[in-house]
């Protein structure tokens, strides 16, 4: 048997729930002669109507992609939520006019207990489905079943107004019913507005919330080898998001560069639900200024002695160095906080490097396999081993190589 998704089983089980109230409303408003409950009865039969075309509207949003609709039929969640914040909205328009004929009339109900009881069964129902649709709704992100469950939400004050005016008749105060119907129409009517603007924005392609947005540019900024992010835009369809990026990046190797696009999307999709596509476009940047970072075991300047041990180096000389006149623009000798663990201390200090930023490594000591590598390979770092011994010596051996690349 084939499991059905919850948001269509919330669907289905709204059906079968609204369906049973109208068919129980409408009796009890036949024996009683309470023209509210038969009222209600009929908006019920038009949830009805309203739910299967929730049930349609995610059978046709299921759909795959084709060549016509190559983006696939999400936005069909869409138009049916719009159709029901009319529905809701007419659904409002009929009870004023229902509740300003009620005020020039006057009748006594019949079988009162019984409409009572049934004002209540349908009060709590109502209640209980709405609150139901809702959840299902925000968890599973489907814009359809959260309008199915505003509207029924919005029906709640309906049966609200429905009982009170069933007992405001047995009291004798005949004007209570119509009272309550008009002031009802006023949370029907705001309901079916947020609705419909809702709806609206996701069929004019408006950007999803800011919160999002702004989680998405984090979670791009943050991922090591992403330099500047140029644009980003993003989009609802149905319940799922569609996300443009164009980001600069220091890279030019095509494969890492393509490794960095699959780790954004990867990372995003992890991170914020039911994005469908995340199209990203690399621009390379120029890279002005180089990072350097050499183990050392002192911190004694351009003098300091490189380490022949990459975790058990006593400190970290690190450098920035122009590309265009292989200037030293900073310099400084980071001391290594791990250096006598037992374990782990090569994984550590390459993790202190990631944090600083580094573009290149440089040491006596071949990290190649080993987990320091792994990590650095990640960040986009790259090594390189020498047989030089000081400081100085590979700032000027590194600016005659760039030299040397330039010309």
């Amino acid at each position: 048997m084939v499991p059905v998704a919850r948001d269509k089983k919330a669907a289905l089980i709204s059906v079968g729930v609204t369906a049973f109230l109208a068919a129980i409303k409408f009796l009890a408003g036949t024996l009683s002669g309470s023209i509210a409950l038969v009222a209600d009865a009929v908006h019920s039969l038009t949830d009805v109507i309203s739910s299967i075309g929730v049930v349609i509207g995610l059978k046709i949003s299921d759909r795959k992609p084709t060549e016509t609709f190559p983006y696939g039929f999400y936005r069909a969640e869409n138009i049916v939520s719009l159709f029901l914040a009319l529905a809701i909205i007419y659904a409002g328009y009929e009870i004023v006019l229902t509740s300003v004929e009620k005020f020039t009339t006057v009748k006594v109900l019949t079988n009162v207990p019984y409409a009572i009881m049934v004002a209540l069964i349908s009060l709590l129902f109502t209640l209980l489905l709405s609150r139901y649709k809702l959840k299902v709704g925000r968890e599973e992100n489907s814009p359809s079943l959260i309008a199915d469950g505003e509207h029924t939400k919005a029906d709640t004050y309906a049966s609200a107004a429905v009982l009170v005016g069933i007992l405001g008749n047995y009291a004798g105060f005949y004007a209570l019913d119509p009272a309550s119907g008009i002031l009802v129409s006023l949370f029907i009517f705001r309901a079916g507005y947020g609705i419909l603007k809702d709806s609206i924005k996701v069929l004019l392609d408006a950007s999803i919330d800011y919160e999002s947005l702004n989680r998405i540019r984090e979670i791009t900024s943050e991922t090591h080898g992403v330099g500047e992010i140029q644009s980003l835009a993003a989009r609802s369809s149905g319940k799922f998001i569609f996300i443009e990026l164009e980001i600069g990046t220091k890279l030019r190797d095509l494969e890492r560069a393509h490794q960095l696009s699959d780790k954004i999307e990867m990372r995003i999709k992890s991170e914020i639900k039911n994005v469908d596509r995340v199209l990203i476009h690399i621009e390379p940047e120029e890279q002005e200024i180089i990072r350097y970072a050499v183990p050392c075991t002192e911190n004694n300047g351009l003098m300091s002695e490189v380490s022949g041990h990459f975790g058990e180096a006593e400190y970290f000389c690190i450098f920035d160095m122009q590309r265009e006149d292989n200037e030293i623009t900073d310099m400084r000798f980071l001391k290594n906080p791990f250096a006598t663990l037992e374990k782990r201390k090569g994984l550590k200090a390459a993790e202190l490097l990631v944090a600083n930023d580094i573009d290149k490594l440089i040491t006596k000591e071949s990290i190649a396999q080993k987990s320091p590598f792994y990590v650095l390979d990640d960040a986009y770092v790259a090594s390189e081993v020498t047989d030089l011994d000081t400081i100085g010596e590979i700032i000027a051996n590194q600016a005659m190589c760039d030299h040397d690349r330039s010309t």
